[in-house]
């Protein structure tokens, strides 16, 4: 049995010697660090994702905060809708209003021939409520319900208007003036519902 090795298996004995006592002293000195070293990068790398994700959000900050606004204003716009939930209570609610507003701003003379409500055939944004109006009234009095119509809310669009004015005869000189004829006149009144 021989202790010392052959001068020709020395050096392979001797590197490899080497290389475990460097691998002892790695594994015994340094692994745990590099292993802190790699799991320190991966924190780092994903810090760094959240840091651009939270960079792109920051970036659209003005847009986000414009939409925002633009969402704030539009619910003070609600009270421009009607309040009903459905077409044909919808439909009634502005034949109501109609009513009333003829009785209470035009005189004894402005009244309602028929209040029909229409169903929109197109798709809109908004669900549209059409009432078609056939009124006789004074042109005074017309333009009164009309202003009141298109300044109210809920917001209320007349459109499609025909006047149509009733035939005078002619009057002689010195004769009494006839009354005012009354003019016939249709239109659409337009709400929307939410």
């Amino acid at each position: 049995m021989q202790i010392i090795p052959d001068e020709r298996n020395a050096k392979t004995t001797a590197i490899l010697l080497l290389v475990i006592s460097l691998l002892l002293v790695y594994l015994l000195f340094f692994h745990w660090f590099v292993i802190r070293q790699l799991d320190y990068a991966d924190e780092i790398g994903d810090v760094r994702t959240q840091l651009e994700r939270f960079e792109a959000v920051a970036a659209k900050r003005p847009v986000l905060q414009s939409k925002l606004a633009q969402i704030r204003s539009s619910q003070k716009d609600q009270s421009l809708f009607l309040k009903e939930s459905e077409f044909d209570e919808a439909a009634a609610a502005m034949s109501g209003r109609i009513g009333e507003m003829v009785q209470t701003l035009g005189d004894d003379t402005c009244q309602i021939v028929s209040r029909q409500p229409v169903r929109s055939r197109v798709q809109e944004r908004y669900r549209k409520v059409t009432v078609n109006v056939r009124m006789r009234c004074n042109a005074e009095d017309f333009m009164q319900v009309l202003y009141a119509m298109e300044s109210g809310r809920p917001m209320l669009l007349v459109d499609d208007l025909n006047i149509i004015k009733s035939r005078t005869r002619r009057v002689s000189r010195g004769a009494p003036q006839p009354p005012r004829a009354l003019l016939d006149i249709r239109f659409n009144v337009s709400g929307y519902l939410k």
